[in-house]
C-alpha cells in the first residue's frame, strides 16, 4: 500500500515522463507505464524511483491495481484516461501550436492544469473551456531545475566555439498506413525538408546538436537515419552530436541559438532568452500568425528557413544579434505563468485540494460515484463534444478570405 493516493499513468514515450518525473517529487505515487521500452528506460535511468514503476498495459488490470492500493487520483500527461477515480490533466507538451489542445477530451478530467494563459486561451477559442470541470493555471514545472541552478551535466563541448541546438518534433504521419498529418494540413516536422539540409550548410565555425523527439524512431531508412550516416561518412562527429533523450533541457542550456519548427521545444527555449531560428516545414503553405489558433503563432519571436541559402545567413545573423528578443519575451510571458521556480509546488498543491475534497468519502462510495461521473462525461464527450471541434481548421498559418 502506498501512502500517496496520487498515482501516474504514462505511454510508452519518453517524452511524456518529464513531467512526471517533476511531479513525483512532490507527490511520491506509483507511476504505471504502458510500454516495455519507457519502463526499461525509467529502470535506467532513474533507479531511484524505480521501484515505484509498474509495467501495466491491460487497462482493466491498471484498474485494478490502483484500486487495491486504494489510489484516489490519476495524473495523466496525455490525453487518455482510466475512467477511475479522479483525472487530472497535467499535458506534456501543452505550450504546442499543433492543434492538440483542442480536444474534447479536455472534458473527462476532473482538473486540467495549465501551463499558462496562452493554452487556457487556445481551448477557450475552440469554445471547449466551459466544458472543462476545474482548471488552474500552474506555470511549466520542467523549467523548475533551471530556474533553481539546479540543473546539472556535462557539457557536450570544451571548444569554447557558439553551439546551436536543432529541436524538431516528430513526424506525425509517419504511422504505417496514414494518409495525412494528425494536426496540421501540410506537417509539423521541419526533418523531411531541412534535416539534411541543415547538415550541409552549417558553418563550419559553430558546434551543432541535433536532438530528435522520441517519436523520431532510428531504424530503417528514416531521414535521422540519414542523418547520423551523413556526420559519419563526412567526419563530423567533432562538431555534431545526434540524441536521443526524454529531456532537452540539459540541450538548451548549452546552445546560443536553437532552430526548430512546430512544437512545444519552441516555447520551452524562451526561458532562455536567446535567439530561436524557425525551420518551415512547408514554405509553400505556412507564414507567421499572431493567432493563437494558429500553428505558427510562436514564429513572430523568430526568423525563418524558407530556403536553403536562408541557413547559414540566418545562422550568423542570430549569433550576432536579437532582434526578435521583445516579441519573444512577450510571447514567453503569455505562455508560461510565473517562471519563478515554483510551478511544480503550485501543480502539487492544487492536487492536494482536489484529493481533500473527496478524503472523507469511504473509498468504495468514492470509486462508484467516480466511474458514475466518467460514464456521464465520456457519453457527452462522444455524442456531442467531438462534433464541435474542427482540428484542421485554420491551421496553414496564412491570412484567411471571404
Amino acid at each position: 500500500m502506498f501512502d500517496c493516493k496520487v498515482a501516474y499513468y504514462v505511454n510508452d514515450n519518453i517524452q511524456h515522463f518529464p513531467p512526471v518525473h517533476r511531479l513525483q517529487t512532490k507527490l511520491p505515487g506509483p507511476i504505471i507505464v504502458r510500454g516495455q521500452h519507457i519502463f526499461d528506460y525509467i529502470q535506467k535511468q532513474y533507479p531511484d524511483i524505480a521501484k515505484r514503476v509498474f509495467f501495466i498495459r491491460d487497462r482493466g488490470k491498471a484498474k485494478a491495481f490502483l484500486k487495491k492500493h486504494q489510489i484516489r487520483v490519476v495524473v495523466y500527461p496525455m490525453f487518455k484516461t482510466l475512467s477511475f477515480g479522479l483525472s487530472v490533466e497535467i499535458f506534456h507538451g501543452g505550450l504546442s501550436d499543433k492543434r492538440y489542445l483542442e480536444n474534447a477530451f479536455i472534458s473527462v478530467y476532473d482538473l486540467v492544469l495549465f501551463p499558462g494563459e496562452k493554452s487556457r486561451d487556445k481551448v477557450a477559442k475552440a469554445e471547449l473551456l466551459e466544458n472543462v470541470v476545474d482548471y488552474e493555471v500552474v506555470g511549466y514545472p520542467k523549467f523548475d531545475p533551471l530556474i533553481n541552478d539546479a540543473l546539472e551535466y556535462q557539457p557536450l563541448f570544451t571548444n569554447g566555439k557558439p553551439t546551436v541546438l536543432y529541436a524538431p518534433t516528430w513526424i506525425s504521419m509517419a504511422k504505417e498506413g496514414a494518409t495525412g498529418h494528425r494536426f496540421s494540413l501540410y506537417g509539423e516536422s521541419s526533418l523531411p525538408l531541412w534535416g539534411i539540409n541543415l547538415l550541409k550548410h552549417m558553418p563550419e565555425s559553430v558546434n551543432f546538436i541535433v536532438k530528435f523527439h522520441s517519436l523520431v524512431h532510428e531504424d530503417g531508412n528514416s531521414v535521422n537515419k540519414q542523418m547520423e550516416d551523413y556526420v559519419k561518412q563526412h567526419g563530423l562527429e567533432h562538431r555534431i552530436k545526434i540524441l536521443y533523450a526524454d529531456n532537452i533541457l540539459q540541450y538548451m542550456d548549452q546552445a546560443d541559438v536553437m532552430i526548430s519548427d512546430i512544437s512545444s521545444a519552441c516555447y520551452e527555449w524562451f526561458h532562455f532568452n536567446r535567439p530561436i531560428i524557425y525551420a518551415n516545414p512547408d514554405p509553400v503553405h505556412y507564414r507567421e500568425s499572431d493567432d493563437i489558433s494558429s500553428n505558427t503563432f510562436a514564429w513572430q519571436a523568430g526568423d525563418v528557413i524558407n530556403t536553403e541559402e536562408d541557413i547559414a545567413t540566418l545562422i550568423k545573423r542570430n549569433l550576432n544579434a536579437d532582434a526578435h528578443q521583445e516579441m519573444r519575451n512577450k510571447i514567453f510571458h503569455y505562455s508560461i505563468y510565473q517562471p519563478d521556480g515554483h510551478a511544480t509546488e503550485r501543480q502539487a498543491d492544487a492536487i492536494v485540494k482536489l484529493l481533500g475534497k473527496y478524503e472523507s468519502v469511504p473509498y468504495k462510495q468514492f470509486v462508484r460515484n467516480c466511474a458514475l461521473k466518467h460514464f456521464r462525461r465520456n457519453l457527452k464527450m462522444n455524442l456531442f463534444l467531438k462534433r464541435k471541434v474542427d482540428k484542421l481548421e485554420g491551421l496553414d498559418g496564412l491570412p484567411k478570405h471571404g
